[in-house]
Order: structure tokens, then C-alpha cells, then sequence
């Protein structure tokens, strides 16, 4: 529901109400992926799965949905050339974080659903867009079939309505050069301007009257799965770990035999407070793996089963590290 906003006036001037929405969204888009004929080959997948983890994330970013949908996490995705498996095994993840979860089939369904805010009393706080980008366009479906149906270009960000967006909201696109007006898909050279004031990022910010941000360069992904230095390192984590695990498992043992050997010795002498002579507990032993450790492991493990169990490395926790210009 809505209730109004009432300012105090001057007697110059008259009352005015303005509906403010208490029922806000948080809303990530992901976008559909193709592999290139080399990753299909090698059968290289993690690419095809980098919109999927990175949206999956911003999920557990969001502020926690609420039990009367005041606050609500949305995940929507694009879902040419995504295996039925997948989006069930997507949706289960991202429902687990209290996340509603839609399918797109066009750009149209995607306007229609951001639209529908106004007659739903609801108002979009924060989008994320994870896709592909050209300057002027955002690809959700970039080298597929429904490539055109899929593309949010001018037209199509013009058909934005603000009233259904926050008065605070945010846009983050990390769809490549969304920030950018010149049309170089290559580089701007030096000197060159890039014409920010040109971008499909302004033309969004200024048909839905909020904040975007937006890279004016080729947006990168490539740490998803963490730094080439994570993942040089995901074998020593994993040893530091299992390590870390038998050196319980033996410490369990013997603090057991200890106990049990003390309960004995305490009943034999009648005494509650006796301790067994020359002998003192097992000491807990001290982890050698980091937190860090343990997260890079636990990402990677995620992906491990679900490359199993349905083809793809689906990250349950979203991707380790973020994305950048």
C-alpha cells in the first residue's frame, strides 16, 4: 500500500501530497550467455555461467526480503539457451535466499514487468543489470537466436516510467560500455570524447529520473571464479583444509579415550574433582587454513556439484570476487 507524504507550506503555497510507496523491490536482471564455438568444444562452461553466479550474489547483497513483502528480492533472468535443469537448479538457489524468481522471454517482458511496479503500489529501490553490452545497447541475449528481442536499446529504455522507481533508486549496469556515447567498440582515442552525456546510462537515468551507474569501457568477468592467484591457490586451500580435518578428527579421538579414561578414574577413587596422574587433556589443535581459504573452497566445491549433477558450475553463494572495468 501507500500512504502520503505531507509537507508543511508557506501561505504563498498550497498543500500537496505525494503517494510514497513503503513497498520497495530489489531487482537483478541476468542476462543470457552463449559460448563461443571453442568453449563448446573444450567444454568450458564457466563463461556461460558468469550473468548467472554474479546475479546470484547481488541476491545475498540485497537487504533480506521481509514476510509481508514490504521488501522484496527479485531475480529475473533471460532464458534462451539456458537448460531447463539449470533455471530449476538457479531458481532453487536464489528462492533459498527469499528471492521471487521470473522468466524473460523479450526486452518487452522485461519493460512490463518494471512498469507493473506503479499499478502494484511497489517501487524499484535498487536494478542490477548482468549482461553483454555495446555502446547503445544492452544484449541480453548477445549472439543468440532472440538476439533482437532480447536488446534494450533507446526505444526501448524510453519506455522506462519513473513512478516506478524509488526516489533514491539505483541502476548498476555491468553490461560493457553502458556509460559510453561515442560509437567505439574498439577504443576512444586520446583526446577523443566519449560523450557520456550521449550514453544509453544517461538516457536510462534521465527517462527514470535515478542514479545509473554504468562502465564506459568493456566491462570484465573474468574474475567471477576469483584472481588467477585465487585460483593458483584453490589446490594449497583445499590440503590446508583436509588437514585441518584430520588433525580434528584426531584431536575428537583422543579427547574422548581422555574423558572417558577421567570418568573412570574419578569414579574409582570417589572423588568428582580427581584428574588422571601426569596427564592433562588433549589441546584443540590451531587451524592452518584461512577464512579465505575456506571461502574460495566452498565456491569451488558448489561449483564441483552442480557440474555433477546438472552440467554447469552453478555457485550457490554467487560469484567470489567482482567484476570490473
Amino acid at each position: 500500500m501507500t500512504a502520503p507524504h505531507q509537507g508543511n507550506t508557506s501561505a504563498q503555497h498550497a498543500i500537496q501530497q505525494i503517494p510514497v510507496s513503503l513497498q520497495r523491490d530489489f531487482i537483478s536482471v541476468v542476462g543470457a550467455s552463449h559460448m563461443t564455438l571453442l568453449e563448446s568444444l573444450r567444454g568450458q562452461k564457466g563463461n556461460k555461467m558468469r550473468f548467472i553466479n554474479q546475479g546470484i550474489r547481488q541476491i545475498r547483497l540485497y537487504p533480506a526480503a521481509t514476510a509481508n513483502d514490504s521488501t522484496q528480492r527479485l531475480f529475473l533472468i533471460f532464458t534462451e539457451d539456458y537448460e531447463r535443469p539449470l533455471l530449476d537448479a538457479v531458481k532453487n538457489v536464489v528462492e533459498g535466499y527469499g528471492a521471487k524468481y521470473r522468466e524473460l522471454d523479450s526486452i518487452s517482458h522485461l519493460l512490463d514487468f518494471i512498469n507493473l511496479r506503479i499499478s502494484k503500489k511497489r517501487e524499484i529501490k535498487q536494478l542490477d543489470v548482468f549482461a553483454h553490452g555495446l555502446v547503445g545497447t544492452i544484449e541480453f541475449g548477445y549472439e543468440l537466436d532472440k538476439a533482437d528481442s532480447y536488446r534494450l536499446r533507446d526505444a526501448q529504455a524510453q519506455m522506462l516510467k519513473p513512478e516506478a522507481f524509488d526516489l533514491g533508486a539505483k541502476i548498476y549496469s555491468y553490461a560493457c560500455r553502458t556509460g559510453l556515447g561515442i560509437r567505439a567498440d574498439l577504443h576512444v582515442s586520446e583526446g577523443e570524447d566519449p560523450l557520456y552525456e550521449q550514453s544509453l546510462a544517461q538516457l536510462m537515468a534521465n527517462t527514470t529520473q535515478t542514479s545509473v551507474w554504468a562502465f564506459p569501457r568493456r566491462s570484465n568477468y573474468d574474475q567471477t571464479y576469483g584472481t588467477s592467484a585465487d585460483r593458483a591457490s584453490l589446490e594449497g586451500a583445499k590440503s590446508r583444509i583436509a588437514a585441518d580435518d584430520r588433525a580434528m578428527d584426531i584431536y575428537e579421538r583422543q579427547l574422548s579415550d581422555y574423558q572417558q579414561r577421567l570418568t573412570t578414574h574419578r569414579q574409582n577413587n570417589q572423588n568428582n574433582n580427581a584428574q588422571l596422574p601426569n596427564e592433562s587433556a588433549p589441546v584443540q589443535p590451531r587451524k592452518t587454513a584461512s577464512a579465505e581459504d575456506e571461502t574460495l573452497v566452498r565456491h569451488a566445491t558448489s561449483r564441483d556439484e552442480y557440474e555433477q549433477s546438472i552440467g554447469y558450475p552453478l555457485d550457490a553463494e554467487g560469484h567470489y570476487a567482482a567484476q570490473q572495468a
